[in-house]
């Protein structure tokens, strides 16, 4: 059975961004973003929280543990034929996770720029608790902005 051309080039080159984590440094997840998920993870989402938070810790100590090399490795992400989750640790032990399609391209930079949203709306706001769930509007308007603009959505 013969398909479309469109229908091919849809299927072979159509990338995506899934969801968005953000942990602050006590593990507990302060921003949550869904675009394009189409399977939900069958459990609470204070429970997917804790569950992928350990995760990230998990993969930090596997990769230190297998490391080659003296030093803290930093994992930048894990993948799957479905999926990939992106990482980013910040040195104040801010947790940012993409998941996307694994054809994605450009999301290490992408969540510069996300990281670089979360100073200017976030931390550099006196009257935003940086430890606790992120309400601010224009903290979530930015964030759809750059990911819905972004090539690999």
């Amino acid at each position: 059975c013969l398909r479309p051309v469109s229908t091919l080039f849809s299927k072979l080159f159509s990338m995506t961004i899934f969801n968005f984590y953000l942990f602050n440094r006590d593990g507990c997840c302060i921003s949550y973003k869904e675009w394009k998920r189409e399977k939900q993870a069958g459990m609470s989402k204070d429970e997917e929280f804790k569950l992928m938070h350990g995760m990230l810790i998990s993969l930090r100590s596997f990769a230190s543990k297998l490391s080659t090399k003296n030093g803290q490795q930093q994992v930048k992400s894990y993948e799957t034929s479905q999926y990939k989750m992106n990482y980013l640790e910040t040195p104040t032990g801010l947790k940012m996770v993409l998941n996307t399609d694994p054809g994605a391209t450009g999301i290490p930079e992408l969540m510069r720029l996300i990281y670089q949203v979360y100073v200017d709306t976030v931390v550099k706001n006196p009257l935003v608790d940086c430890s606790a769930e992120i309400t601010s509007e224009l903290f979530q308007s930015r964030l759809n902005e750059l990911v819905e603009k972004h090539h690999s959505f």
